[in-house]
């Protein structure tokens, strides 16, 4: 993998940014060209990778005329699509990284790219609902927020619905997270530069990405504010996602860095098993089960693990899941 320090970077509209450019020396180029006079009030980024034919939806749902755009792409292979995207509407600007990384590399490049003082961050298959951007706005000059995050719709293909999350209060967010039902997704977050502490996603973190930004933004200070108006349509039905995809030994090593609690390290296991039974990959749900049971489970956590890989064999677990998903 690539790191976010040394992954070479092709900018459009930067003059002062080469081509072999670190992250860091983005950064730096990026602080030079931000005026009080000529910055943008919103950025907002949104990472691409092979995500020209759902960019249109997306980039139409950003409803502030003067918001600046910074499309962020990973190599991909249909990258003239999204230039012409890009090329259609003046508030866009392309930057174009020439070695694959991952999204959070992505989104850790335009927000260092970013000349507005509120970065908003949109996933390429999801879109805005409508008076997001200016709600947002509100919210962080209202109690001086430097990260918000906030409740979201799910499309799952034939109906839009309320993604299920308990409101954030304060406190611990990984006890938000993983012990009181809170979330925190990637399309949600928003942060305000001029008194954000320097919190960016990590570009080592192949999955779950914005559970670790949320993470690192509370034990880095931030003042993390809620936005209990869903602003974004999730969609979770396609493939394209990696939430969609099982990917075991980046969820453990996630586990491993960033879950300190064993409490909650072990809630975060079963969330991970349930939702590999949900796709149907068994072999994960057999792996996170055995990382859970070397973290002394409780009995009822144990052989309850146990009847989830049991029902996934004999192929109920999925069936089941969207049975009670449809009930709520």
């Amino acid at each position: 993998m690539v790191s976010a320090s040394n992954a070479a970077i092709r900018v459009t509209g930067i003059t002062n940014v080469t081509a072999s450019a670190t992250l860091a020396e983005v950064r730096g180029a990026a602080a030079t060209c931000i005026t009080p006079a000529a910055a943008p009030t919103i950025t907002v980024v949104i990472p691409t990778y092979n995500s020209a034919a759902t960019m249109p939806a997306a980039l139409g749902s950003i409803d502030d005329p003067a918001a600046e755009i910074l499309f962020v792409d990973d190599a991909s292979d249909d990258i003239a699509a999204l230039q012409a995207i890009a090329a259609a509407d003046p508030r866009v600007r392309l930057i174009a990284k020439p070695i694959r990384t991952n999204a959070a590399h992505s989104r850790a490049l335009g927000l260092a790219q970013a000349t507005g003082n509120l970065v908003i961050f949109l996933d390429s298959d999801d879109h805005f609902l409508p008076g997001h951007l200016t709600r947002r706005r509100a919210l962080h000059t209202a109690d001086q927020s430097s990260v918000v995050i906030g409740r979201f719709r799910l499309a799952d293909g034939t109906r839009v619905f309320d993604g299920p999350m308990r409101a954030y209060t304060g406190g611990d967010v990984e006890a938000y997270l993983f012990a009181q039902g809170g979330d925190a997704r990637s399309s949600t977050i928003s942060v305000d530069r001029r008194v954000l502490r320097g919190t960016t996603f990590d570009a080592r973190l192949a999955k779950h990405q914005d559970w670790g930004f949320a993470l690192a933004a509370w034990r880095n200070g931030e003042r993390i504010g809620f936005d209990p108006t869903p602003g974004v349509v999730i969609d979770i039905a396609g493939d394209t996602r990696m939430s969609a995809r099982s990917n075991v030994d980046a969820s453990l090593a996630f586990a491993r860095d960033y879950v300190l609690s064993e409490d909650n390290r072990r809630r975060f296991l079963i969330g991970r098993l349930r939702t590999s039974l949900r796709l149907g990959d068994v072999r994960a749900a057999r792996r996170f089960r055995g990382a859970l049971l070397g973290l002394h489970p409780s009995a009822r956590q144990r052989w309850g693990s146990a009847a989830m890989i049991l029902a996934g064999r004999l192929g109920v677990a999925a069936p089941l899941h969207r049975l009670l998903a449809g009930r709520q």
